[in-house]
């Protein structure tokens, strides 16, 4: 279910930070995993490269995985 979400500068952020704000989602190595295999698992939709800089957006991020129960 895709739905309109309001973004702020806040919800997005370094991709590295999420394991440690997501400990139950993510471990470290599996979310490396995740961002390397983001455009073919679902996540793609969430990230945002600025200069040479990878950023995830938090709001998104959580769709996508919200996306991936209803599979």
């Amino acid at each position: 279910m895709l739905y309109e979400i309001s973004i702020t500068l806040e919800d997005i952020v370094p991709y590295q930070i999420i394991p440690e704000r997501f400990p139950h989602l993510y471990t470290a190595k599996s979310w490396a995993w995740a961002v390397k295999q983001r455009n073919q698992n679902g996540l793609g939709r969430a990230f945002r490269k600025v200069g040479k800089n990878l950023f995830v957006n938090q709001k998104v991020l959580a769709q996508c995985i919200d996306a991936q129960i209803e599979d």
